[in-house]
C-alpha cells in the first residue's frame, strides 16, 4: 500500500511538472491534485527534494536491473542513456529549478552506482580499491557533466553515437 501511495504521488508530481516548473510546484498542489491529506504525504516523503530524490532512485534502480544483463560496457551504456533521454523531460524541469545542483547530484550517483556494479564484472581499475574509486569518480563526473550539456545543447540525441564515445574514449582507455 505505501508503495502504490508513493507511486499515486509520482504520477501526480509528474502530472504538474508537464504544466509548472518544478519550483512551482508545492505539497499544497501536490496533494490537491494526488487528493490525499498534507498527513500523508509528510509520510511518505520530507519534502518535494525527496520526492525528486525517490524518483530517480526509483527510476535508476530499474534501469541498472536491466543493465546487469547488458553484453558489454558499450550495451549497458546505451541503456542507460536511453533510460536518460526517456526521462530527459522529468530532469530537464529538476535541472531548471532550485534543486538543479542535487539533481546533478543524483545523476552522478546513479553513475556511480552504475560503474560499480559494472565494476563487480569487470574490474574498471587495479588491485588498490582507491585506484578504483579515483576512476569510478573520475568517470561519474565526466559522464554528468556530458549528459547535462547534451541536455542543454542539443535537441536530439543519438544515443548509440554518444555510448559508443564514451565507452571508446574513456571507458576502454581506462579499463
Amino acid at each position: 500500500m505505501a508503495k502504490a501511495t508513493k507511486e499515486n504521488i509520482y504520477r501526480a508530481f509528474s502530472s504538474l511538472l508537464n504544466k509548472y516548473d518544478l519550483d512551482k510546484i508545492t505539497v499544497t498542489t501536490l496533494v490537491s491534485e494526488c487528493n490525499i491529506s498534507r498527513q500523508t504525504f509528510y509520510y511518505h516523503f520530507k519534502d518535494i527534494g525527496a520526492l525528486v530524490d525517490w524518483s530517480i532512485k526509483q527510476s535508476t534502480a530499474g534501469c541498472l536491473e536491466t543493465a546487469k544483463n547488458a553484453k558489454d560496457i558499450t550495451d549497458a551504456t546505451i541503456i542507460y542513456l536511453n533510460h536518460v533521454k526517456d526521462n530527459r523531460s522529468f530532469l530537464t524541469k529538476c535541472l531548471n529549478s532550485s534543486l538543479s545542483g542535487y539533481t546533478a547530484l543524483l545523476i552522478r550517483n546513479s553513475i556511480i552506482e552504475y560503474c560499480t556494479e559494472f565494476n563487480k564484472i569487470r574490474k574498471l581499475g587495479g588491485p588498490n580499491p582507491e585506484d578504483t574509486k579515483f576512476i569510478i569518480d573520475f568517470i561519474s563526473n565526466g559522464v554528468t557533466g556530458l549528459i547535462i550539456t547534451t541536455f542543454y545543447e542539443r535537441k536530439e540525441i543519438d544515443v548509440e553515437y554518444l555510448a559508443e564515445r564514451i565507452t571508446t574514449t574513456i571507458l576502454k582507455r581506462v579499463i
